[in-house]
């Protein structure tokens, strides 16, 4: 008996319903009581919407189903946002199937768009938000760390209702939009063809 550890022997105490009464009252009146109400009335609570969400959907299965496919449609958005290093990763991926292919026979619009994005993205003038379900990549004019005037001062910062311009991509659902877009012919040269 003398080799058990101690938590071993003070759990074999607490087995024993005096032992546990004890130890209860112990604690009556503190911190931990309080903290085991405010838990007790949070699982009631929790469980009588659960009861009542249950019997609404019962009641309305119509109505549930378009909330439960919102809801879970939301949480894959959520759980399927693009992060900006997938964002670098697909712009280098699409850099890369551009340099496979020849002049002759790269679609321009596509090279323009990523040259564009590569020289921004070199500059450190791409910013990165997250709006929870989607995902922005957008210019700024100045990188981060630049301390001239013009990037401090707040009067010169770019206006609210031009913001839209200085969007260049879009993420959603674990893909980029526009880069997906621009890059849907990259290897057909429309140019090529006319006369």
């Amino acid at each position: 008996m003398t080799n058990v550890p101690i938590m071993a022997l003070f759990l074999l105490k607490l087995r024993t319903p005096l032992s546990v009464l004890r130890f209860i009252d112990r604690y009556r009146g503190g911190r931990l009581e309080r903290l085991a109400l405010w838990a007790k009335s949070l699982l009631s609570d929790y469980g009588d919407v659960a009861v009542e969400a249950a019997k609404d959907m019962r009641k309305h299965p119509v109505r549930s189903t378009f909330l439960l496919a919102g809801i879970t449609g939301t949480v894959y958005a959520y759980k399927t946002n693009p992060s900006y290093q997938s964002f670098q990763q697909a712009l280098l991926h699409s850099s890369n199937d551009l340099l496979q292919l020849s002049n002759a026979i790269r679609n321009p619009t596509s090279d323009r768009h990523v040259q564009t994005l590569i020289g921004h993205m070199n500059d450190g003038t791409l910013r990165y938000t997250t709006l929870g379900v989607v995902s922005i990549v957008w210019t700024a004019d100045y990188e981060k760390d630049c301390n001239v005037y013009a990037a401090q001062c707040k009067y010169l910062k770019p206006q609210w209702l031009s913001f839209h311009e200085r969007v260049v991509d879009v993420g959603f659902c674990g893909r980029w939009l526009v880069l997906d877009q621009k890059m849907a012919d990259f290897d057909v040269n429309s140019e090529e063809f006319s006369l």
